[in-house]
This record gives structure tokens, sequence and C-alpha cells, in this order.
């Protein structure tokens, strides 16, 4: 009997617990959210969400890897990328021993290296890591502008405009800090009105010299050269270095005897 009860007991029991998980336990439970609060979650909260993940072509340069650049870096190896390209331009100039024609990049190379060794020539006290990068950056612009041979009239009248197109492109591909200092050192070269540039215009005029003489003035038979024309060209190595000037002089010279330079 009493194992009876106990069960009539536990199955009365059961409709209560029901009711009570029904209706007293309704206090218990997560409110519904009001239309308000729904709004303002969507919409007044928008600034304060997560930012949303930057495209993975814009964090990773497809070129670089998967690692983050960063603006500055990536325009960096951007920029030392385009300019492999002066290595395609090549000048009117040939290499000793009657080689091929030379590039720009190699007559850069050139000028810098001369520039350090023949330092103690120069006129005037001069920044010779100053000098070496005027060199290396100075044909840069032929990249667009293409080489413009020392002795053609026609394509000098056009080369400023050509080379002032070409740096802002190629040099807008740095970081603005960096674009403004070779612009700058650029513009200096050009201009030919510090120590520094005065120096390497003469290398910018001794190093063809030297390869041409080199080549039995192959170069300068071909285009029918005349002397006034190198003498002309050769006036701003004298505002570099006089004692550079007088073996550029002696050159000239020993190569008019020869006839490899119209007189």
């Amino acid at each position: 009997m009493g194992s009876a009860k106990e069960s009539s007991q536990l199955n009365a029991a059961e409709p209560a617990e029901e009711f009570r998980q029904e209706h007293i336990g309704e206090s218990a439970r997560e409110p519904e959210k009001e239309p308000a609060e729904e709004f303002r979650q969507e919409h007044v909260g928008e600034s304060a969400r997560e930012p949303e993940e930057e495209p993975a072509e814009e964090r990773y340069g497809a070129e670089y890897g998967k690692i983050c650049l960063g603006d500055r870096l990536r325009r960096q190896l951007d920029f030392s990328l385009e300019i492999d390209k002066e290595k395609n331009i090549f000048r009117q100039t040939h290499l000793s021993g009657n080689g091929r024609n030379e590039n720009d990049a190699e007559h850069a190379w050139h000028m810098a290296i001369m520039a350090y060794l023949f330092r103690e020539y120069a006129n005037e006290k001069v920044d010779i890591s100053r000098v070496m990068l005027m060199c290396l950056i100075h044909d840069i612009v032929e990249i667009d502008a293409g080489d413009t041979y020392a002795y053609d009239e026609a394509g000098i009248e056009t080369q400023k405009a050509r080379e002032d197109a070409a740096k802002e492109r190629i040099f807008s591909i740095l970081p603005e800090d960096q674009k403004a200092e070779l612009t700058a050192l650029f513009d200096e070269f050009e201009a030919c009105g510090t120590p520094e540039s005065r120096y390497a215009h003469a290398m910018d005029n001794l190093q063809p010299l030297i390869l041409n003489n080199s080549n039995r003035g192959g170069d300068w038979k071909e285009h029918k050269v005349r002397s006034e024309q190198i003498y002309h060209r050769q006036e701003k190595t004298k505002l570099g270095s006089m004692r550079l000037y007088e073996v550029v002089d002696s050159l000239i010279q020993k190569n008019i005897k020869e006839g490899n330079i119209i007189p």
C-alpha cells in the first residue's frame, strides 16, 4: 500500500512541475529584444564594430609572397624592380674592346666608381656619397624618356620635357619623402650649380670619352662628330675638374690627329 501511495504522490507532482516550468519560470528566461534595442545594435552600434579585414591582395603583394609589407616597403620594392628596366636602355657608346652598346645602368655604375676614384681632382671639396648617388640616379628617367645622344640636336630639344614627365612617374612610385629626396638630387644634377653636380657632370663626360678613345673613336666616326661639338660638351668638365679636363683635351687632340674626330 505504501508504494502505491508514493507512486500516486509522484504522479500528482508532475502536472505541478509542468506548470511551474511553464509559468513560474518565465521570469528566469532571457527577455526578448524590443524593436528599439534591435535597431540600436544594428545601426547605432555600427561604428563600434570590428573593422572589416583588409583584402589579402592589399596586405600582401603577390610578387612578394605571404608577408605583410605595409605601403612604404611595398613602394620601395616596386621602385627597386622598376629601375631594373634601366638595363634595357642602350646608349650610342660601345663597351671597351669594341664590345656591344653600353646600357644606362652600366654607364651609371661606371661613373659612380670613377667619381670615387678621381675625387682628389675635383675643383672643390665634395660630398662623395652624394656625388655617387647622383651618378647612379641621373639616367633613371631614360626608362621612359629613352637615351638622348649627346650630339643629337633634334633630340636635345625635346629632352627636358620627356625627362620631366618620366621623373614624375618613376619617382612617384617611392614613398613621398624619398620621391622628394631623389627628385631634388636629379634636379641638382641637371642644374649643375653645386660642387657635387659639377663634379658629377665631369664624370658623365669623361666616362664615354675614355670608352670611345679605347675603341679608336668608332662612335665619333659613325656619327661624324666634329671637334667643336665635343669641346662644347666638355665645358662642364672644366667646371668639375680642371685636371681631368686636361686629360680630356689630350684625348680629343689625339683622336683628331688619328682621323677619328672631324677637326
